[in-house]
């Protein structure tokens, strides 16, 4: 099966299980997934016209497994405080500044940082258990958590949905290179995770002889 057929087959699971993935804390292309998919989306309902219908589909999934991910974070940061808090930010290339940042931010805007959490790299997995670890409520917490899944993934849908014709003719040359793409994919992404492990050693390198300098 063509990655464009399998897309427009399986976008629906594609888009909850990497949402789902991506808020646990794996290293996932979340947007890419969401334009492939709003663009297949659209490219399949272009002759009826009824696109709106399949995008909400879309995005309710992407809502229900973001907030699926969340929750256990929230229920993390309220049960074990500035230990989760540390956990997520070890996930970050550098811990303190992923810490101090986030505290900076949800001071000045509260529980309405997640409505805008996920467009900033890695502030999302750390403002989530920072709610639940002050003592955010479920209600407010929940409520806030989907307008901004929402929002963002509305964005990425909509993107694929306007561009569906480049979109599906990009999809369409990586079908034609067949194993060589995935290749090329796999390469990318080993990459990417070996870049992400040598910066992350390398700020802890370089924290440690900070320390060891002040003391």
């Amino acid at each position: 099966m063509l990655p464009h057929e399998w897309i427009a087959q399986y976008g629906v699971l594609a888009v909850f299980l990497n949402v789902l993935g991506a808020s646990l804390g794996l290293p996932l292309p979340v947007m890419p997934t969401l334009i492939a998919v709003g663009a297949s989306q659209a490219a399949t309902a272009g002759a009826s016209g009824h696109v709106a219908l399949p995008l909400a589909v879309v995005l309710a999934a992407a809502v229900l497994a973001g907030v699926l991910a969340d929750l256990l974070w929230f229920r993390g940061g309220r049960r074990y405080g500035p230990r989760t808090l540390h956990t997520v930010c070890n996930l970050s290339l550098s811990r303190d500044a992923c810490i101090s940042r986030t505290e900076r931010f949800f001071n000045r805007w509260g529980v309405r940082l997640l409505i805008v959490a996920r467009f900033m790299p890695g502030l999302s997995m750390v403002a989530v258990p920072l709610c639940g670890a002050s003592g955010t409520r479920l209600r407010s917490f929940v409520w806030h958590d989907c307008a901004g899944l929402a929002l963002w993934a509305a964005v990425g849908l909509v993107l694929g949905a306007a561009f569906s014709a480049r979109v599906e003719a990009l999809l369409a040359a990586l079908s034609a290179l067949g194993g060589r793409a995935s290749v090329v994919a796999g390469s990318a992404v080993a990459l990417f995770l070996a870049y992400r492990y040598a910066r992350r050693a390398w700020g802890a390198k370089t924290a440690r002889q900070a320390g060891s300098s002040a003391s």
